[in-house]
């Protein structure tokens, strides 16, 4: 009998300190995650604690019980076993339980932190759960033990469960009826005049070059055109035209040139007229 509220004590202890550090994962992570990681690390501190868990001295090796939790280093084995099994990032999940180093006190019937070392200024104890007093700086795992006389702890960690789904379910129903991510539709964009670009600038503003003949093109423009087929005489004022071989010649034939007659002359001797 006193073996069977032992470890009733313990799981139940155990249960209220993983779900202390296990709650803000569901922020990050979802639930399968974080349930495979609760379970597996209730089976870590069963076995770690079991050994020296006496419900008569709650306080006889307390400090063997102690887990020291930092954002500069790496956990106990206990936690970061659990962490390599399920893929929780332990420094993600420290940022979550406030990022803080504190020590995990775990003692039958008691679940506390500790901040700080004892006589420093900032040296502080709160109690997480308890299992007679309730404690101010976190009830409800008081109002949950007491509420849940009789029933197991795979039932009040599903009762949990459901209630944090059901605040969760109750956020995106007020999201989807007033959704604060929605933009004004609009049927038509407009359309931005279009800038123009510095090609173009530079084509509109360069002036324009008239394209110069070569010589070879001025001369194939100008080439005659003859038709053969015509051989008619065409009159022409001060000749006529005649086809020639091909050729175009202007005017008559050129006529023969006439030899210039010499008129006789008389007696070269000019004494012939004095005779």
């Amino acid at each position: 009998m006193a073996l069977s509220t032992s470890l009733n004590n313990l799981s139940l202890t155990i249960a209220h300190a993983v779900f202390f550090l296990t709650r803000p994962l569901s922020r990050i992570y979802p639930a399968s995650t974080t349930v495979k990681l609760q379970s597996i690390l209730e089976a870590n501190l069963e076995a770690l604690y079991g050994p020296i868990w006496d419900v008569n001295e709650p306080l006889r090796n307390s400090g063997r019980r102690c887990i020291t939790l930092s954002p500069s280093c790496l956990p106990p084995r206990v936690v970061y076993s659990a962490c390599i099994a399920t893929g929780v990032q332990w420094f993600d999940w420290m940022t979550l339980l406030g990022g803080q180093e504190f020590d995990l006190l775990v003692d039958p019937g008691c679940v506390s932190l500790r901040f700080g070392t004892k006589g420093s200024p900032g040296y502080k104890l709160v109690t997480i759960w308890a299992d007679e007093i309730p404690s101010p700086a976190y009830p409800l795992f008081y109002d949950m033990h007491r509420d849940a006389q009789g029933k197991t702890v795979a039932q009040q960690l599903l009762e949990a469960d459901k209630e944090d789904e059901e605040q969760l379910f109750a956020l995106i129903d007020d999201e989807i009826r007033a959704p604060s991510w929605l933009t004004p539709i609009i049927e038509r964009f407009p359309i931005p005049p279009r800038s123009p670009s510095r090609l173009s600038n530079i084509s509109s503003q360069s002036p324009k070059k008239e394209h110069k003949q070569s010589r070879r093109e001025r001369a194939r423009n100008n080439r005659v055109f003859v038709d053969k087929t015509r051989t008619e005489v065409t009159p022409y004022d001060g000749g006529k035209t005649t086809v020639l071989t091909g050729g175009v010649m202007l005017g008559g034939p050129q006529s023969k040139a006439k030899p210039i007659r010499v008129s006789a002359a008389g007696p070269t001797n000019w004494r012939a007229g004095h005779n």
